[in-house]
């Protein structure tokens, strides 16, 4: 019987303690509560094994199926992102979360809010005298009137047309998924990355090389 060797609270690899096991419905299926080792963690969680006999030879063999509880890993953002829109990486973080659920029809939908909130929060950025103009439009308006950079508009644009797809009856991109969806979302947020680092040098060194 394998011992987990990742924690699934706070994702660090370990070698687990022992805490106590019990067979369940007729010994086909085992429990085992853990300790993590990770010493700023030490929770405990359950890990259910299925009995397979087709595994091994001599006594029984049991499979690992599952660990819980899991609390889903945060995503890492880059930290112009997380001050530009925490609520963009809340939104995400939630998303991850339902995902890690099962939750699949929550992803789609939540990262199309989570897109909304991160485009929004960047063009008020650069438009600081238009922001109110900016939160009462419609996503789409908003990416065509107020972003420029070419990269960050064509890719949060795809963003959207899937983002929508996720929450109407009928699909307009069939040969696209919310997989698709999520590199288009991680696309508009590393252009919006470099955009931000790109201004920030350009503003801070803009009185060109200093004199020797």
């Amino acid at each position: 019987m394998s011992v987990p060797d990742l924690c699934p609270r706070c994702h660090h690899r370990i070698h687990p303690k022992v805490v106590t096991a019990s067979s369940i419905s007729d010994r086909s299926v085992s429990q085992a509560i853990f300790k993590c080792t990770n010493q700023k963690c030490q929770e405990l969680f359950i890990a259910t094994y299925v009995f397979n006999a087709k595994v091994g030879s001599g006594g029984r063999q049991y499979e690992l199926r599952a660990v819980a509880p899991f609390s889903a890993q945060p995503a890492d953002f880059p930290e112009t992102v997380q001050c530009l829109s925490p609520t963009f990486v809340e939104i995400y973080n939630q998303v991850i979360a339902a995902e890690s659920r099962s939750l699949d029809q929550l992803v789609g939908i939540g990262l199309r809010k989570a897109l909304e909130f991160l485009v929004k929060d960047f063009a008020s950025a650069i438009n600081p005298d238009k922001a109110e103009q900016i939160k009462a439009s419609m996503l789409a308006p908003c990416i065509t009137q107020f972003i420029d950079d070419i990269n960050i508009k064509e890719c949060a644009k795809r963003a959207a047309w899937l983002g929508n797809d996720e929450t109407h009856y009928v699909r307009k991109w069939e040969s696209k998924d919310v997989s698709d969806l999520k590199l288009l979302v991680r696309l508009t947020v590393n252009w919006i990355d470099s955009f931000l680092l790109t201004q920030k040098y350009i503003e801070e060194m803009n009185a060109g090389a200093p004199s020797k």
